[in-house]
């Protein structure tokens, strides 16, 4: 009786075990990804490198933190991402970002493979960026069609708001505030520059020119500022010889733009132009930078990126387009953020 119980026993568990191989393993159902602006129309980036620079090593992880917050401005909630290195200095620069229209602060982030904040963690300042009133930015051009234009949105306000902000909960430099934009975001530190200087020590435009007197819709200071202007020959989208942009704006050409700063920054002397190396054989773009420095004058810059597009270099030669929209050739001569970056710490505190 005993050994047949156990045979049975043993029997059941073979079952079990046998039931157990066949039934199929428990899988687990994928989540979608949340949508966000990154998946619009203009801010799904496609970049085409060539061959060799598919072996390059990743580049280091920013080390920091980034948090995503919101600040009421008016009668509306703005929000921002923002990065903190983990070891930031007393007194650190406020370096803020702007996104182009269509798109996103996510998108800015991730578009430039986080070298802004890499920076940060190597020179010690803070990145913010905002993101804009229907994925865009109320700037100078008075015949753009973007949604913060049409809805008078106070986006000088909430740039204000922010600095206030970013000085009481982590002590920044008010003297050392830099603000760089793309795009519509480009267009936008323009007005910056033009309306609070007194609260932006430098500016970076990049694929963005002033508007036409016509077309001006500023309240201009008149004050003196550092500004950095970085434009490609061939960009579809704001035209580097100026006239029409795909906002419906009229703007100036792009020499026209650095010589409106020029002016007002009271630089009289004849600039120094110099070709920057190349770098890959197969990227047909090249990139001059021409500088107008008088001793105690704020100075200007202008990077032409023969050949480039409507897009923010990244030190790798590709071709940019977005849903199918071709944006042109990002020259692999000019690392955008680094350039920037080497702008903005070298320009005295603000007096």
């Amino acid at each position: 009786m005993k050994t047949k119980l156990l045979l049975l026993c043993a029997f059941a568990l073979c079952v079990i075990a046998l039931v157990a191989c066949a039934a199929p393993a428990p899988t687990a159902t994928p989540v979608p990804p949340t949508p966000t602006a990154a998946s619009n129309v203009s801010a799904i980036l496609t970049a085409t490198a060539p061959q060799a620079q598919t072996g390059a090593p990743p580049a280091p992880t920013p080390s920091g933190s980034s948090e995503r917050a919101t600040i009421r401005v008016g009668d509306l909630d703005r929000n921002y991402l923002y990065y903190v290195p983990a070891n930031l200095p007393r007194n650190a620069p406020l370096l803020f970002a702007f996104h182009g229209s269509s798109s996103d602060a996510a998108w800015l982030r991730t578009s430039t493979e986080y070298k802004f904040e890499r920076l940060a963690d190597q020179n010690g300042f803070i990145v913010v960026y905002p993101n804009g009133y229907g994925m865009s930015w109320n700037d100078c051009n008075q015949t753009g069609t973007q949604s913060a234009k049409t809805a008078k949105i106070d986006d000088v306000g909430f740039v204000r708001a922010l600095i206030a902000k970013f000085k009481t909960d982590h002590g920044v430099n008010p003297s050392r505030v830099f603000a760089t934009g793309v795009s519509n975001g480009g267009h936008f530190v323009y007005r910056l520059a033009f309306e609070i200087p007194d609260e932006i020590t430098a500016i970076a435009a990049v694929v963005a020119n002033v508007p036409t007197d016509d077309t001006f819709d500023c309240r201009v200071s008149g004050k003196s500022i550092p500004t950095l202007i970085i434009n490609g020959t061939s960009d579809p989208r704001v035209p580097y010889e100026g006239g029409r942009t795909g906002l419906s704006a009229t703007v100036r050409s792009t020499q026209a733009s650095a010589e409106y700063f020029v002016k007002l920054n009271g630089q009289t002397s004849l600039p120094k132009t110099t070709r920057l190396p190349h770098r890959d054989p197969s990227d047909p773009t090249s990139v001059d930078r021409t500088i107008w420095n008088d001793a105690g004058k704020p100075e200007v810059v202008l990077v032409t990126v023969n050949g480039g597009g409507h897009t923010l270099p990244k030190a790798k030669f590709s071709t940019v387009s977005i849903m199918g929209l071709q944006l042109g050739l990002a020259t692999g001569d000019l690392d955008g953020p680094a350039e920037i970056w080497e702008f903005f710490a070298r320009q005295p505190l603000r007096k």
